[in-house]
């Protein structure tokens, strides 16, 4: 069946970025027929979702639940990948944290694709359109009147009995504080307060922040294959082979499903379409290539005093007054560096030899985020006697695939990371857990007078500041997890072009975190934002 009508805009999949797009180019085109296709429902009524401990959605019926191809460099663990299957996708289910990356990210990303417009000045004013910031500090630099409310734990009231001594620690472990604890300035590389894309606590879905009044959107279809003449887009097929027809196709799906998408309409590798029969329209070798994600990894640190009330689940009454539900129970992130000649040692492992032009080398780069965590994390349980971190490598130089599993839209992808595969990223776990050791138990506030050791992972001993590298290496292999920022299966300079039109095919784009270059050193969901208001503006002004 063939609807007789024409778009102007058809978005496959209404996630953050879908949302964000066809919003604006209602504001930007008012006359235009926009239409998005979703494959999950709308939650937008759903006021379960809004709710702080809402996270707990991941593994439930807004997930699509992806787990990788098992592991070789994780113990051959399939690893789960959250992914938000509803309308406003990731923004559903995600932790709601609030971080840009760093200049040094988007001005490397736009001396790839050589185009300013993705340089962080290039793509400051867009972040600024997220933007509705807690604070007046730095007008030039964060919005007041966007979309997002953007808090901290101190702007939400929520000063923790941990915060003073936390930040102490950091300091005598020789990171510095960023001006004004601003993480979203420009430079990580140093501590700051916690930022969170939240209104009084709530979580604000995209379809709820950027509204989707006079647009069209159908829930619960799945898109089967991209509908091509002549190497032009005019339309898709949904999974009941009803034809839409569109005078633009803009693919939003996300970095797992858009190049599965891809693929079934016949553009990608060859070898790929070859072996599953698929009619290739359009080779692109590059498609589901250059995946990669942040892995993470949590531990649990024994309190000395659980009486003092430092943690959640503990009688402290402070803790359980209603501000404390407005956010993660942490006051600072901390972003830190390894030595360049470790980075060099590791890159001449890797390559063979050290360039110094290498993406690496000729910038400064925070590797590690760094959290302390207020309460207990599993396998443990919330009960006022422990601490944790949340370790996540923010620029790993590990690179996988997705590709499809059958010609079936329905089958999930498959996903391989290829986590922890270089040496570059061992090197950066092994420098970084030695360094949260000696926060949390050296010569520093929380390890004179608040931590007295790790709590470990089943199996293993406690971490200690001369751990081996094998040990090191063994923790992550067990412990590594998805932190669920799957990026560059369709990637900028190979895929799309910089105005993120797809190579060899008219009236066809792609706007999500897929086309990403570069691993952004951040969660990635401002940096997804900023993409989606950008290509609204470029789409909005091609000419018909």
């Amino acid at each position: 069946m063939t609807s007789t009508r024409e778009w102007d805009y058809l978005i496959v999949g209404g996630g953050l970025a879908g949302c964000v797009v066809a919003h604006r180019l209602r504001q930007y085109r008012p006359s235009s027929q926009i239409l998005i296709i979703e494959a999950g429902p709308d939650v937008s009524g759903n006021q379960d979702m809004l709710h702080f401990n809402s996270l707990n959605f991941i593994g439930g019926q807004f997930d699509w639940g992806y787990k990788t191809v098992p592991q070789r460099h994780l113990d051959g663990r399939e690893i789960h990948v959250p992914s938000g299957r509803a309308l406003g996708g990731g923004s559903v289910i995600n932790g709601c944290g609030w971080f840009r990356g760093s200049k040094a990210d988007f001005d490397s990303w736009a001396e790839i694709v050589q185009d300013e417009r993705w340089s962080y000045e290039g793509q400051l004013p867009y972040f600024k359109m997220t933007e509705k910031w807690y604070n007046t500090d730095n007008l030039e630099l964060h919005g007041q009147d966007g979309k997002l409310q953007i808090e901290s734990p101190i702007s939400t009231g929520r000063i923790y009995p941990l915060s003073t001594i936390t930040e102490q620690s950091w300091i005598e472990a020789g990171v510095s504080k960023l001006p004004g604890s601003d993480m979203n300035a420009g430079t990580n590389l140093g501590f700051g307060e916690l930022n969170e894309n939240r209104s009084n606590g709530a979580r604000q879905i995209a379809p709820l922040a950027y509204p989707l009044d006079g647009i069209t959107v159908m829930t619960g279809k799945l898109v089967r294959a991209i509908k091509l003449v002549d190497s032009r887009a005019v339309g898709v097929y949904l999974d009941d082979n009803t034809e839409i027809l569109s005078k633009e196709v803009i693919v939003s799906a996300g970095a797992y499903r858009t190049p599965q998408l891809l693929m079934l309409s016949g553009i990608g590798p060859q070898e790929t379409l070859d072996k599953y029969g698929i009619k290739i329209n359009v080779e692109s070798p590059e498609v589901g290539n250059n995946f990669n994600d942040h892995v993470m990894v949590h531990l649990n640190w024994k309190l000395k005093d659980p009486s003092q009330g430092y943690a959640l689940g503990s009688s402290n009454p402070l803790l359980a007054q209603p501000q404390f539900a407005t956010g993660t129970p942490l006051s600072h992130v901390a972003c830190t560096s390894i030595p360049r000649e470790e980075l060099e040692a590791a890159i001449a492992k890797d390559e063979g030899h050290v360039n110094p032009d290498h993406y690496m080398l000729k910038r400064e780069w925070a590797v590690m985020e760094n959290l302390v965590m207020y309460l207990a994390v599993p396998p443990l349980t919330i009960d006022g006697t422990h601490i944790s971190n949340a370790l996540m490598a923010m620029k790993p130089t590990s690179r996988g695939t997705v590709t499809i599993a059958s010609k079936d839209p329905k089958d999930a992808p498959l996903l391989d990371p290829n986590y922890f595969a270089t040496e570059v990223d061992k090197v950066v776990w092994r420098h970084s857990l030695r360094k949260i050791t000696a926060l949390m138990t050296g010569d520093t506030a929380l390890g004179r007078d608040v931590v007295s050791g790790e709590s470990p992972f089943p199996g293993f001993n406690p971490l200690s500041i001369d751990a081996s590298d094998e040990y090191l290496d063994k923790r992550v292999k067990a412990q590594g997890i998805s932190t669920f920022h799957g990026c560059g299966t369709c990637a900028m300079g190979k895929v799309v072009d910089t105005d993120l039109r797809l190579k060899g095919v008219q009236n066809l784009r792609i706007v999500d975190a897929s086309v990403l270059p570069i691993s952004i050193g951040a969660h990635i969901q401002a940096a997804v934002y900023a993409l989606a208001e950008q290509a609204a503006v470029i789409i909005s002004q091609d000419k018909d």
